[in-house]
């Protein structure tokens, strides 16, 4: 059974798939060089949109629930360059903090949504 993917993520997928070089070839490949999961554990005494190494599970991290809600679950790291490529500076309305949409579902910070017509990455 296929999984069903979130629009936002095939979306950045797309994007990354279009991205060339400096002679035109394709500059990723759609084969994953490797994959990793790291466990964020909910942590409510930790500031809204803030991450803290996790102490009692090296190299995993602890955050405030509503910043595991608003975090996307795929993320995509597109070489050295990492998130350059799927970048997308936004300010909330709400709150004024700089956030960057590639990382969030909605404000980890106020919770707020993002406007409707945010477009796609």
């Amino acid at each position: 059974m296929s999984k069903k993917r979130n629009p936002d993520t095939d979306a950045f997928y797309q994007k990354l798939m279009s991205a060339t070089n400096a002679i035109g070839a394709n500059h990723f490949t759609p084969q994953a060089e490797e994959e990793v999961k790291v466990n964020i554990r909910p942590d409510d005494k930790i500031s809204p949109g803030m991450f803290k190494p996790d102490p009692l599970n090296p190299g995993h991290y602890k955050a405030h629930s509503v910043t595991i809600r608003a975090m996307r679950k795929d993320l995509f790291v597109a070489g050295s360059d990492e998130f350059l490529d799927l970048e997308k500076p936004y300010t909330c309305q709400k709150c004024r903090q700089n956030l960057d949409l590639q990382f969030w579902t909605f404000c980890p910070y106020c919770e707020a949504p993002f406007p409707a017509d945010t477009e796609a990455l």
